[in-house]
């Protein structure tokens, strides 16, 4: 079984609100949110979704600015963690941002959240800075930047 990236579909609404909820927790958007995350696609934003035969199992979504882009989500279902879905839609956001002319890659990601921040490190971010009680629960972010070539 291989795993689709696709553009997302106003039908995925339901299955991308579960995802988010489950995946990010406290600190998950509300439907609010991710629906005008998802609406502002492309203006400012670009998104990608994970399809495993039908199911979504992750997605990701990215917002750009002048010659800034920002990961926005990078988010995959448990079940499917450590099987190279999250690198790919990382790869994904990656490849847009360097699309649209962007020269630096940005995030923030839970400075305890180890697969994450593997992840990043495996992809060539490195951490600039650090945003103390970032995340609900007064856990820390660490910021993370790559530098982009154009296609």
């Amino acid at each position: 079984m291989t795993v689709l990236l696709r553009a997302p579909t106003p039908a995925d609404g339901p299955a991308l609100a579960v995802l988010e909820r489950t995946v990010m927790g406290a600190d998950a958007w509300s439907d609010e949110a991710l629906t005008a995350e998802l609406a502002a696609v492309p203006d400012t934003r670009w998104a990608v979704v994970a399809d495993l035969d039908g199911q979504v199992v992750g997605y990701a979504v990215l917002m750009t600015a002048g010659e800034t882009a920002d990961v926005q989500r990078v988010a995959v279902a448990e079940a499917h963690r450590g099987r190279g879905c999250g690198r790919r839609l990382l790869d994904a956001l990656v490849a847009e941002a360097a699309r649209r002319g962007c020269t630096e890659l940005l995030l923030e990601v839970a400075d305890d959240a180890a697969a994450a921040n593997a992840l990043y490190a495996a992809a060539g971010f490195v951490p600039v800075g650090r945003r103390e009680n970032y995340y609900r629960g007064g856990r820390a972010a660490l910021v993370l930047r790559l530098g982009l070539t154009h296609p």
